[in-house]
Order: structure tokens, then sequence, then C-alpha cells
């Protein structure tokens, strides 16, 4: 490290004297061949079992397109989608961009491989537990980890009128099932932690190419050392010139679509058509829909 002088661009994309040495894994495409594609089962399983603090034998790298359930369903693609030596299927899914829809899209994953799996199955008791991973660059959910975890959880019930405890007999059950468990993994949250430990915060590092942390990390786990090097190859091997040029298109879009949006909800304020809103704004009539639902 000594001598070298790093720079990141807004992408987070790392320059040593304008040439570019890392693309973060964080880039989809970066992210799919590090730990999405066949041969890659080893650096998948080391970042899972960081993420979900589970020993895992084994693992497969399935097709990450979900199947429909007819013709005219919505079709579902994850990042990255593998099934555990236990018969566990888990997802992950990158996002940067804060899309404002991240928990139906992850609540849409889940529920796509968890009906999946129940039609291949004669017995609900025989259903593979479903984990659906989202690594966002953006606080969504108002909680304080950077790590949340969610399940099919009971509530404690508000109306003591409703309580029969001399009926309890042992622990009152937790879970609904435990078959459907979520983790949201914060970027934006984990970025404020000053010197965070732990190996999940090792891969977090090297996922968004923090060169210091990375050197660290790479003394201590030989899987993160081994994604390093092949980051770091890919980084040096394709045309990451064309891919900067796309991210600035892509952001001009995406800025130009949420001042549409926003301009749509003051229009729809002031009772204007929708017809009118579609002509002003370019938005389809699904989408100006969406926003009155959404209100």
């Amino acid at each position: 490290m000594k001598g070298k002088i790093y720079e990141k661009d807004k992408y987070g994309i790392t320059y040593e004297n304008g040439k570019i040495v890392r693309v973060p894994a964080k880039n989809d495409y970066m992210f799919k061949n590090l730990f999405g594609v066949n041969g890659k089962e080893e650096n998948l399983k080391g970042l899972l079992q960081a993420i979900l603090k589970i020993k895992i034998d084994s693992l497969e790298i399935q097709n990450s397109e979900l199947p429909r359930e007819n013709i005219d369903a919505k079709l579902g693609v994850v990042d990255v989608r593998a099934k555990l030596s236990d018969g566990t299927i888990a997802s992950i899914e990158m996002q940067v961009k804060n899309e404002k829809n991240i928990g139906e899209r992850i609540t849409f994953y889940i529920c796509k491989i968890y009906f999946s799996d129940i039609k291949k199955k004669k017995d609900y008791k025989q259903i593979n537990k479903v984990i659906a991973i989202a690594i966002i660059d953006f606080s969504y959910f108002n909680r304080k980890e950077y790590h949340q975890i969610a399940h099919l959880k009971f509530e404690d019930c508000k109306d003591e009128d409703e309580i029969v405890s001399s009926i309890l007999k042992g622990k009152e059950d937790e879970y609904v099932t435990d078959k459907i468990e979520v983790h949201i993994i914060d970027l934006k949250k984990f970025k404020k932690i000053k010197n965070p430990k732990g190996e999940l915060a090792d891969w977090l590092n090297l996922i968004l190419g923090n060169e210091g942390a990375i050197e660290m990390a790479i003394q201590r786990n030989e899987d993160i050392a081994r994604v390093n090097e092949e980051n770091k190859e890919l980084s040096e091997a394709e045309d990451w010139a064309q891919f900067l040029r796309d991210m600035a298109r892509y952001d001009e879009n995406t800025r130009r679509r949420y001042e549409m949006e926003d301009m749509a909800k003051k229009m729809l304020k002031k009772g204007i058509a929708i017809n009118d809103i579609q002509e002003l704004t370019e938005l389809s009539k699904d989408e100006i829909e969406k926003l009155i639902e959404n209100k």
C-alpha cells in the first residue's frame, strides 16, 4: 500500500495514476461473474456463510431466472441463485440504485421461489427453506442495523381480552414458519461504521472496493484473497469505458424518471386527467395508476 495513491469516482471505481485497478463487486456485471456463474461455487459459499452465519458443506449455482407460472406471468431474475447442500434455496439481489421498491421486489422474489418449489413437492413439509438476500447501496428500511434480518413471526397481542394464557404449555412459538427468511445488507449504513469488524465486514469491504481494508482481509481469509484477485483481473480485462458511458446514461434516465413521477403526483393532486399526464410526462398509464395506488 505504501507509495500507492488510489482515487475513486462516483461509481466506486478505483484508479491508480489514472488507470482503473478495481471495479467494485457491487457492480452488477462484476457481482454476477464473481459469485453467480458455474465455477464460482467456493466464492459464493464464502459470502453466504458470512451473511447467514452457518456452515455450508456445498452448494449448486442455479439459473437466476425464476420460473413463470404461465406465459403472462411477470418474469423474475435475481443476480445469484443457489441450492445449498441441505436443500435451502438462497437468492442474492445486488441493488445500487434506489428504485423505491426493494421491499416489494424481495417479497416478489421469495414468493416466486417458494411457489415454484411447492409445485414440485407432494407435501408442504417437504418444501425447502427459501432465503432472499438484498445487498443495497442505499438506506430503505428505518432500522439501526446494516445487516437486517426478517422472518414471518408472531407479534404480541394488543388486546388482553384475547389472551388465554392458562392453557399455554411450554414456550410460545416465535415463528409462523422458519422456511422464509430475508436479509437486507445496507451498504450505506455499513460505510458509516468506523473500522467495522467481522467476516461479513471483510466481504463487504471487498464488494465496495475499500483497498486498505481488503489488504487486511486477504491476510485473514483465503476465500476473500481469491475473489480479490479475480476481481482485479476482471477489472483489467473489460471495456469499462463503455460501462461508464452506460452508467452516465442510466443516471440521467433515472433522474429524469423521478422528476416525471414528482410532476405526475402534483398533477394528480390538481385533478388533471391521466391522458394529459401521460402526454406531458411520457409515463405509461400503468405507471401513473401505480402512483395513485401508492398515494
